[in-house]
């Protein structure tokens, strides 16, 4: 039993190294890496609102964190590369790696959620493009009692990026 603990902690060590490492994103998602790693995209807006309960942190050039501890919840807003038209970017996706998908419009602007569904949690890549700016929003390992709480402050996080229509497709997760 000492060794599966002994095991349990270096596991859990290695983890945190490697995520310091790699400035805290998330490891578990390579194909939505892929997309973030744009060339040419400039810092993400540090003037971005606060979210109620979620810390907001500028982890680097073109990513910040929102995290709201009390639900365990970390949104990744990321700053992709406007070489391409979004549409292009998730249609070049490997679509293979997601369970399901959904595209909806938010606030006038069309956006792509992408899952990966496990039995108890979901991961989620959101594409979108706003002010001529392709972005995407990661969140990893959200239980579906937490769903609603995740997707809401999402599309705060679209809403809030700038004008756009007020129209919403009253999307729901489940």
């Amino acid at each position: 039993m000492k060794k599966l603990y002994a095991l349990l902690v270096i596991l859990i060590i290695a983890y945190v190294g490697i995520n310091v490492a790699a400035d805290n994103l998330h490891l578990n998602d390579s194909n939505a890496n892929d997309a973030a790693k744009g060339n040419g995209a400039n810092a993400v807006n540090a003037s971005l609102p606060s979210l109620d309960s979620f810390n907001k942190t500028q982890i680097n050039d073109t990513t910040v964190s929102y995290t709201d501890p009390s639900y365990n919840i970390t949104i990744y807003l990321n700053k992709l590369d406007n070489g391409k038209t979004i549409s292009d970017i998730v249609n070049g996706l490997n679509q293979a790696g997601y369970t399901s998908n959904q595209t909806i419009t938010e606030n006038g602007e069309t956006a792509y959620f992408l899952y990966k569904e496990g039995p108890d949690s979901y991961s989620a890549d959101i594409f979108f493009n706003k002010n001529k700016q392709n972005y995407m929003l990661t969140g990893n390992n959200i239980s579906y009692e937490n769903s609603d709480y995740f997707i809401s402050h999402c599309k705060s996080i679209i809403n809030s990026m700038g004008s756009g229509n007020s129209t919403t497709s009253g999307f729901s997760r489940w």
